[in-house]
């Protein structure tokens, strides 16, 4: 059985109030890595229902290239089209792993957006 995107993120969710909620710190960084994957999950769910979405290949961001410049990362309450430019932003910068973590971020509001989460 497939779980759809909505219920990776719902799982994500959960996981992320009980980091938050979790005395112990080592805990709770766990969980929110746990809480991570089951994000990407979910993009990765959405991805095979929409083909306009790009599939990466995340290796190629594991450098530690120094960040050039500050890009404000919009807010969870801007309009999808804000995502959508903050993302092709980033898209335009050498990859490492701050831009590879914004990149994750951005998809994730995307889809959030797209299925109406947000």
């Amino acid at each position: 059985m497939r779980f759809t995107p909505e219920q990776h993120f719902e799982m994500a969710d959960r996981l992320s109030r009980q980091a938050l909620d979790e005395p112990d710190f080592e805990t709770g960084t766990k969980l929110e890595a746990l809480a991570r994957v089951f994000r990407r999950l979910a993009v990765k769910a959405y991805m095979l229902a929409d083909p306009g979405m790009k599939r990466r290949d995340w290796s190629e961001f594991k450098g530690d290239a120094t960040f050039a410049g500050l890009i404000d990362t919009p807010s969870p309450w801007d309009s999808l089209k804000e995502w959508e430019g903050f993302l092709a932003d980033l898209e335009s910068l050498p990859p490492s792993k701050q831009i590879g973590r914004l990149m994750e971020e951005a998809e994730e509001a995307i889809v959030r957006k797209r299925l109406g989460l947000i």
